[in-house]
């Protein structure tokens, strides 16, 4: 089978592809194209193997899929479960995996009620079975474009269910098994680093021998993701191969035989993959690392390649969803690019060209992927993993290890090193952060096209081919500037499209608007949303608080290649207007901040307005009667007029026409600064009405609604909010006027694509697939 099995893995991936994407006629021409180039070089053999590859991979994806199924129902649900992993306490919430008795998986959710209760479930170890009192709730498709597809993750993990945990009570210990043993002696593992280490260097040390990153500091760990090492802080092929190396020359200088070691080592690598998680980049590294030292035992003669793929073989076969993993796929691409690219390495002799030219392929392997998933790269991303790869390697990474097992044997001779290492990370910190402030090493394209993806792959493999066949850098300049041609045409793309949009952006029970116009001409958020926060005590804190921003409207912008705003504007003072204001202004580079006269009524509003001034934003307050202007477009400021005690009869209030329709943006305005804007603009008309408060029963008045005729009202709204919002009397009142209602708590994000004066409203998800 020797150079038979890439083949395969080609079939393979072509096969899944066409499942996932119900035939899709782009996938069925390329694996058409791809037999008969096959047949075209008369490699008769080839072609029946990937045919049989593809017939047998649909199968298994086909029974894969019917054997994913859910035998239980929505609603109330009482079941004896037992902790199938580490439950995670944060602050007040608690949550897991349990399983039941019918060998079902659900994600568990509890608020925690009282201290000693949160003590009582830090107790609570892998195999513990309960009895679990809760709703069973179907996850929710992404509400947003280009959003990450929780409901997708759980069906790839066989699982069906989200179970929000009333009670839990009964708990008693189960039958231990090796896998319940193992998941605790991991769990006693992190707690034993999180007691000895100081806050700076536990989640690092965690991340490096366990595979939990958690506890790594937020920022941190966002500037190792925006610098392109954050594989660094996961336990990689590289990872496994200088712990198994290490330890096989340990027990060969204990004067352990070659053969028994490899031995043991083949029985602990697997015991090591589930003590860090068995994350797929684990999971193919240690299946590679047995293969190899299986076959140095049998000794047989295998290549790399051949080992490489038929662990890609064998486990999309066990898990046909593998295949579309981030980590999985990333693990890969980028394992496959350098081995194909050995030759190209040992063509020169100096370690550092080796370096440079293993980060280099690595970095073009991985970057569609990356562009892909996450819409933008790192310009600096090569020389940072020239320098932090080495140093994790083989001095952060043994430090480590030393740290813990000395710590682990003698407390006061080891806390000395854990000092020293701590402090050595720090420094290491200090550089990442830096490096990561620095402007414009960031290359936001947004999500590419598949016809960019497909270009930029065919760009990279021309590029490599090149190399491979000339052996002259010089000769690399041609496929490198098809390379940049390619990313420079997705980086123009939206400065020559014609299409604008208005999106009201799901942020739960809160409001933040996103326009963009035409060519790119102009981007603005009206209001950011934010979560009201309640007052906690100290243990009910969250250590990683939820950010609207972080999670939901930054990623929005990069997946549309937005990286900077024309404008912010903010309406009013409540949390769930501004209350991402701080966390997008960290994100996002915004030119100018509009808000109304009387905006500063707080600490927040202040804060908003001290931060504004560092990044040497264009601050400017205004009322009823001022028009904001950018580069030829208006926005037309109707409210406040006279200032109250009142935040939101003092909303700033926007009227703007887009795409051939009339838009009145109301933020929190209720019937008393409805009158007002009436009585000072006795003409005003909105074809499209932003509702006031979210719906409430004190916006929205009759009056507003005869006024200014809307056919199309806007409700931005929390899915089953605490507020009932929007209240049945504004729903009424829009209906007795036949009014169309678009809500985000059903419909999701609200889509207006607009071409000149004509556009259609979408959602994201359709209503009916919200569920």
């Amino acid at each position: 089978m020797k150079g038979k099995l890439q083949f395969l893995v080609i079939s393979a991936c072509f096969s899944l592809m066409m499942c996932r994407f119900h035939f899709h006629p782009f996938f069925i021409f390329t694996t058409i194209i791809f037999l008969i180039f096959l047949l075209i070089k008369k490699k008769h053999l080839l072609f029946f193997l990937s045919f049989s590859t593809i017939i047998y991979f649909i199968f298994v994806y086909s029974l894969t899929e019917q054997l994913n199924k859910s035998t239980l129902k929505e609603g109330l649900y009482t079941v004896n479960g037992i902790y199938s992993s580490i439950p995670i306490i944060d602050g007040n919430q608690f949550r897991g995996y349990i399983e039941t008795s019918d060998g079902e998986k659900l994600p568990i959710y509890y608020t925690i009620n009282s201290l000693e209760e949160k003590q009582a479930l830090n107790k609570i170890n892998p195999g513990t079975i309960c009895r679990f009192t809760g709703e069973l709730e179907m996850p929710k498709s992404p509400t947003m474009p280009n959003a990450f597809d929780y409901k997708q993750y759980l069906y790839d993990q066989h699982i069906h269910w989200q179970y929000e945990i009333d009670e839990i009570e009964q708990c008693k210990v189960g039958k231990k098994d090796w896998l319940f043993f193992l998941l605790e002696i991991r769990k006693n593992g992190l707690s034993f680093i999180e007691k000895h280490f100081p806050n700076t260097s536990v989640g690092i040390v965690q991340a490096l021998i366990f595979g939990e990153r958690k506890l790594i500091d937020k920022d941190l760990d966002t500037a190792y993701q925006e610098l392109g090492i954050v594989h660094l802080l996961a336990i990689s092929g590289s990872h496994i191969g200088l712990l198994a190396s290490g330890i096989y020359y340990i027990l060969i200088y204990c004067g352990i035989t070659h053969e028994r070691a490899r031995i043991i080592l083949v029985v602990m690598l697997p015991i090591y993959m589930i003590l860090t998680g068995a994350t797929p980049s684990v999971v193919r590294a240690s299946f590679m690392m047995v293969l190899y030292l299986l076959i140095k035992i049998f000794k047989k003669n295998v290549s790399s390649i051949d080992v490489i793929s038929f662990t890609f073989l064998v486990l999309l076969f066990i898990n046909p969803y593998y295949l579309f993993q981030v980590g999985f796929q990333l693990s890969y691409v980028v394992s496959f690019g350098l081995l194909f690219s050995i030759g190209i390495v040992e063509q020169y002799s100096s370690w550092l060209t080796k370096l440079i030219v293993v980060s280099t392929v690595a970095q073009l392997c991985a970057m569609p992927l990356l562009l892909f998933h996450f819409y933008e790269i790192s310009l600096i991303s090569l020389p940072m993993n020239m320098i932090f790869v080495p140093l994790y390697s083989f001095i952060i990474l043994p430090f480590s290890i030393l740290a813990t097992l000395v710590v682990a044997i003698s407390s006061s001779i080891g806390q000395p090193i854990v000092n020293l290492f701590s402090e050595m990370l720090q420094l290491t910190h200090q550089i990442v952060l830096f490096a990561s402030s620095i402007p414009y090493t960031t290359f936001t394209t947004g999500k590419p096209a598949l016809l960019v993806t497909m270009g930029l792959i065919c760009s990279t493999f021309y590029l490599f081919f090149q190399f491979e066949r000339y052996h002259s850098i010089y000769l690399l300049i041609r496929p490198a500037v098809f390379i940049i041609f390619v990313l420079f045409i997705q980086a123009v793309l939206p400065y020559l499209n014609p299409y604008g949009k208005v999106i009201i952006i799901d942020v739960g029970q809160g409001d933040s608007i996103f326009i963009q116009r035409p060519f790119n001409k102009g981007s603005y958020l009206i209001d950011t949303g934010g979560r009201i926060s309640f007052p906690k005590e100290d243990w009910e804190e969250s250590s990683n608080p939820y950010s609207l921003a972080e999670k939901v409207t930054v990623p929005y912008l990069k997946s549309i290649g937005i990286t900077k705003l024309d404008a912010l504007f903010l309406t009013h003072g409540d949390m769930d207007h501004i209350g991402e204001a701080l966390p997008l202004m960290k994100e996002v580079k915004i030119k100018e901040l509009i808000i109304p006269e009387g905006f500063v009524r707080g600490k927040l509003e202040d804060t908003i307005i001290q931060e504004a001034k560092k990044k040497m934003m264009k601050i400017k307050a205004v009322q009823a009667g001022e028009r904001v202007t950018f580069q030829g477009f208006s926005f037309y400021v109707v409210s406040p007029s006279i200032l109250t005690e009142s935040k939101n009869d003092d909303s700033l209030v926007l009227w703007a026409e887009l795409g051939g329709l009339k838009w009145l943006f109301t933020g929190d305005a209720e019937i008393e600064g409805e009158k007002k804007m009436i009585e000072m603009y006795p003409t005003l008309k909105a074809d499209i009405l932003k509702v006031g408060h979210h719906g409430s029963k004190g916006s929205t008045s009759d009056l507003l609604l005869d006024h200014i005729n809307p056919s199309i009202a806007l409700v931005s709204a929390g899915d089953n909010n605490r507020y009932q919002h929007p209240h049945t009397e504004v729903l009424e009142k829009l209906s007795l006027r036949k009014i169309d209602l678009f809500r985000t708590d059903l419909h999701g994000a609200i889509l207006y694509h607009f071409k000149g004066n004509r556009g259609t409203f979408s959602t994201h998800p359709p209503y009916d697939e919200v569920y």
